[in-house]
């Protein structure tokens, strides 16, 4: 059988050769799609009343997790920063099946869970999900080790394989398959709906537009040596945090939505030291929004050169584990929903959403 003629050259240069080996997801040949939801709980006040509520809403998350329709994968977080500026935890849930992950959405019903909440100091909590299918030529990996693979790579059946498309612009999109044919232009009715819903109170829920790109970036440096992982915390963890609150801080200029930078909470500490893991995640209105920040934006290229700086320091002794997962999803591959959040949460101010009901009145 051959293969479909490739309409668009790789942006791969002749002769480039890879400094650093890589590696990408994969997957049995009979997976289409995989199926991602991030649920949280936000906390807005530190009064007793909404500490009590956010302590039933996450244990109502956990049952839901752990239920047979739950996720194959989840990894939990707090949130380092983000513009949504309140307290948070949220989940991160991988399906490699359609049917349970849509069962398993309909099972957690955000509405009914606030409903169920306390009515004292409800009022100051919110919970939101945004979740999303990903046809699997339409998404792409990149993993600097294999002796901690997080994100999808921890479903069931997933493994890895050695690639050479990394290290040089536009590598990401020869990574995703659809590329050689697709090249998944911005939507040209523009990132700013008609109307921005104020939040608080209210059940939001909305879908997204034709080529809506999702990234979660994240680091790893639990394993390493105390120079290394000083080398890291000093030098280039500030210059990410840096990047990422610069995407935040200018979503109309970047197009980028729902961004937040988030650390790992499994296997946590018993000494009560952070986990030595965050990520970053982030909505982009296009593959190109995102290419066009990470190529020219000077807050990215300082993330890039210190990265860099890095590797060369601590060469082949070097521990720092770094990857990502991109996704170009179609329209109506996401679903995003907030009941009674603050109007900066995920994509409330970029996505067109409809009011389903008002959380004072119980109309959910």
């Amino acid at each position: 059988m051959s293969c479909p003629i490739r309409l668009h050259p790789l942006r791969k240069p002749k002769n480039h050769r890879l400094p650093i080996p890589r590696w990408q997801l994969s997957l049995a040949g009979t997976i289409t799609h995989v199926f991602t939801t991030y649920i949280g709980i936000q906390k807005r006040s530190d009064d007793d009343a909404s500490s009590k509520v956010q302590v039933q809403a996450t244990s109502a998350i956990k049952t839901w997790l752990e239920a047979e329709d739950g996720p194959a994968a989840s990894e939990s977080f707090t949130m380092i920063d983000g513009a949504e500026k309140a307290e948070s935890s949220i989940w991160v849930c991988y399906w490699l099946d359609g049917s349970t992950y849509h069962q398993a959405l309909r099972r957690l019903s955000l509405a009914s869970l606030f409903s169920g909440l306390p009515e004292k100091g409800r009022s100051s909590v919110g919970v939101w999900r945004e979740s999303f299918a990903t046809a699997i030529p339409r998404l792409e990996t990149n993993y600097s080790g294999l002796d901690y693979l997080p994100g999808l790579a921890k479903l069931p059946g997933a493994d890895t394989e050695e690639h050479e498309l990394s290290a040089y612009w536009g590598a990401a999109r020869d990574r995703i398959p659809d590329s050689a044919h697709d090249l998944f232009p911005r939507n040209m009715n523009g990132t700013r709906p008609n109307h921005i819903p104020t939040g608080f109170g209210q059940h939001l829920i909305g879908t997204n537009q034709h080529n809506l790109v999702h990234i979660r970036s994240g680091q790893f440096w639990e394993n390493c040596g105390q120079q290394e992982a000083d080398a890291y915390e000093r030098k280039l963890e500030p210059t990410l945090h840096e990047g990422l609150q610069y995407l935040w801080e200018h979503p109309e200029e970047t197009e980028s939505m729902g961004v937040r930078y988030l650390r790992n909470e499994d296997n946590a500490s018993s000494n009560g030291r952070p986990r030595k893991e965050t990520c970053g995640v982030a909505f982009f209105s296009s593959l190109d929004r995102l290419e066009q920040w990470a190529k020219t934006h000077p807050s990215h290229l300082a993330i890039y050169r210190g990265a860099l700086t890095h590797y060369k320091a601590f060469g082949d002794m070097r521990l720092l584990r770094t990857w990502h997962e991109v996704s170009v999803l179609k329209e109506g591959d996401a679903v995003f929903e907030y009941v009674n959040c603050a109007p900066e949460t995920g994509v409330i101010q970029a996505v067109e959403l409809e009011v389903k009901g008002s959380c004072e009145s119980g109309n959910l």
